[in-house]
């Protein structure tokens, strides 16, 4: 059986070095020699999350030149149909400019007189005169607000008073 070591101390410290133990060599078992591989091997460790952000990356590529397209095609259709619109707003000037000028009065005002229109000049005039009473003005809200209290504080005014009870008599008839 191995001894104890003797651990030293010098006041209350330890010494250093002073267990120290020589190791024991351990029997080591016989190890057969690695075969020797016929194909190279390569093993590459990938993140996952940088493979998953490699493909949304890749996925809105695809998404951008989509949208590229998209909006070069709706672009074109767009200038086509400016190029029609003018085409028709120049047609529609044309029309209207040959539709004033190409318009003779003297010839519609002799089809008119033809067909029995008389001109202005010669028919009788009359004049009619209608007079329109005012209408009392209606208290703001303000005043009615005003009126209500000074109703509840001193009593009813008379002057209002009146004019609330004609209105009341005049509805039941």
């Amino acid at each position: 059986m191995d001894q104890k070591p003797v651990i030293q101390y010098v006041g209350q410290f330890y010494v250093y070095g002073s267990e120290v133990q020589a190791r024991k060599k351990k029997e080591h078992k016989p190890v057969l020699p690695k075969a020797p591989r016929t194909g190279v091997q390569h093993c590459v460790y990938v993140d996952p999350v940088a493979v998953c952000g490699i493909a949304v990356a890749v996925l809105m590529l695809v998404v951008l030149a989509v949208g590229a397209f998209q909006l070069r095609a709706a672009m074109q259709q767009y200038n086509a149909q400016s190029e029609q619109l003018s085409a028709i707003k120049r047609e529609n000037a044309r029309l209207e400019h040959l539709y004033r000028t190409s318009l003779d009065l003297e010839a519609v005002q002799a089809q008119a007189e033809k067909l029995g229109m008389v001109p202005a000049e010669e028919l009788e005039h009359r004049e009619l005169v209608v007079t329109v009473g005012q209408t009392p003005e209606e208290p703001t809200a303000w005043e009615n607000f005003l009126w209500f209290v000074k109703g509840l504080l001193n009593g009813v005014d008379e002057s209002r008073a009146e004019v609330f009870t004609d209105w009341e008599i005049g509805s039941v008839s």
